[in-house]
């Protein structure tokens, strides 16, 4: 498969993927949407049958969590087109479409200063909050910022900065400075070469950061790229003398979208990529697990045409089974909320009931609450939840003296087996709780909202109905353990 860009392709969108899901990724774009890709890594060069090259990118792909999913940055129309691809070939995928733009420039109003962790909070308009890591500023005071960072999960808020750069396609501009910074990623004797031509070409009054991508362009190109950019930040002053300094945008950025891939996801993910190159089974599980576990997972993939690839997934997921979750070992839970802080926390004391994870944890003081059954803590106390990897559910029962005191089933995206005893899961923000024979479903409407969103399909929606419907029924019936795989 080539996909080699020729002059004619210059208007073709060209993006640039650093994931562990590049092969996957590469083959969605390329097929479906016509995109190009550009500075692909050397893996990728091979795979693909491409030269390398140093053109520049219109998106930017990249990991994010871990590998739990990939940030896609670029203008809004292409970054839609790219969601609207994925949710229909990757099922169960979960958007996070951030309503801030990446770089865009605001006023401020200064509302909070922490002058302990030396940080402020600004006010950028459009009900809008921003981290800024500067406390040389007094509440009230206005200030002309661009955001930086845009955290993954909705509740954390954008950070900013009051250093404001101007990013093209070969170059990027940075205001009030007077230095040359060259991309590193290119050789040194490439970079010496850059960082002599960026002495030449840097504008009075600006810094200049050379892009990887300027080592393939002429100074000509470059110098009408640089003045471009020093138009925008020529425009910027007329924009802050012009406006009337209320909180709000003055130049857009970059539209940035955050895609999580559940379970489901991953294993359509190593369907697509097989059509490229060999896959073994649970090939993106695998490289999302741990750092560590990447190396092995590159290494097994290439001496996997000469063992059998089941038999070589299922010897690598037994290792990880014996290092991580051994009998009567500490689990973890890690829980991503789209709407609240992530939680991170112990769980209990493993134990197998074949293959049910039944997690058992004992309070010695009587502080706190069991939250979801709105009960006291007492001492003596006993929670036992049940897990199963892949499942929707998580059902936990709490107990006083060996009697029954209430339980709740969380719904959630399928649970992953993660790195150092951790389980991991999105939650939906969907409970079921069953106290003294009554049954109350809570927090429906958040999976309508996520819907009306777009940060999950409709189809998703119905389906998480559908099994809540499901535990409810199952509540009622009085069974035992609910842990449901698939719906």
């Amino acid at each position: 498969m080539s996909l080699e860009i020729s002059s004619g392709d210059l208007m073709v969108p060209t993006f640039r993927v650093r994931s562990i899901y590049d092969v996957a990724i590469i083959k969605l774009l390329s097929d479906d949407l016509g995109y190009k890709l550009v500075q692909p890594s050397a893996e990728q060069s091979k795979i693909f049958g491409i030269n390398e090259n140093l053109n520049a990118h219109d998106i930017d792909i990249t990991d994010i969590l871990g590998g739990y999913g990939i940030k896609i940055e670029g203008d809004e129309e292409y970054v839609e087109e790219i969601i609207s691809n994925i949710f229909d070939k990757i099922p169960n995928s979960i958007v996070l479409l951030h309503p801030v733009q990446l770089h865009a420039i605001y006023n401020g109003e200064i509302i909070h200063v922490n002058f302990e962790k030396n940080l402020s909070i600004v006010d950028i308009g459009e009900k809008i909050n921003a981290i800024l890591f500067n406390a040389n500023y007094k509440k009230g005071q206005k200030v002309v910022v661009q955001v930086n960072e845009l955290n993954v999960l909705g509740d954390q808020l954008p950070l900013c900065s009051d250093v404001i750069h101007f990013p093209g396609h070969h170059v990027i501009l940075e205001r009030d400075a007077r230095f040359v910074r060259v991309s590193r990623k290119l050789s040194k004797e490439d970079r010496d070469d850059l960082f002599e031509r960026g002495k030449k070409l840097r504008p009075h009054g600006h810094g200049l950061i050379m892009r990887t991508s300027a080592a393939s362009v002429s100074d000509k190109d470059l110098t009408s790229e640089i003045q471009k950019l020093i138009q925008k930040s020529e425009e910027l002053d007329l924009l802050i003398s012009g406006s009337s300094y209320g909180p709000g945008i003055l130049q857009p950025g970059q539209t940035v979208a955050h895609i999580l891939f559940v379970q489901g996801a991953k294993q359509k993910m190593d369907e697509i990529r097989s059509v490229i190159t060999p896959t073994f089974p649970l090939y993106h599980w695998f490289m999302s697990y741990s750092e560590n576990l990447k190396i092995t997972t590159t290494f097994a993939e290439r001496i996997s045409q000469d063992i059998e690839p089941e038999k070589l997934s299922k010897i690598l997921k037994e290792v990880i089974l014996e290092k991580d979750f051994s009998e009567n070992s500490l689990i973890k839970e890690q829980s991503y909320s789209l709407i609240a802080s992530p939680l991170d926390r112990i769980l209990g004391q493993l134990n197998w009931d074949k293959d049910t994870m039944v997690i058992k944890r004992s309070f010695r003081a009587s502080r706190g609450l069991h939250f979801a059954i709105d009960e006291p803590i007492n001492s003596g106390d006993n929670v036992v939840t049940y897990i199963k990897e892949g499942c929707w559910t998580i059902h936990t029962k709490v107990y006083r003296k060996e009697k029954l005191m209430g339980e709740y089933i969380k719904i959630v995206t399928p649970v992953e087996l993660y790195n150092e005893g951790y389980i991991r899961y999105i939650d939906l923000g969907v409970s079921l709780i069953k106290k003294e024979d009554e049954i109350e479903v809570q927090d429906t409407e958040i999976i309508n909202d996520l819907a009306e969103k777009g940060m999950i399909s409709s189809s998703f929606k119905e389906e998480v109905f559908l099994l809540v419907d499901k535990c409810k029924q199952l509540l009622d019936e009085g069974k035992e353990i609910i842990n449901i795989l698939d719906f």
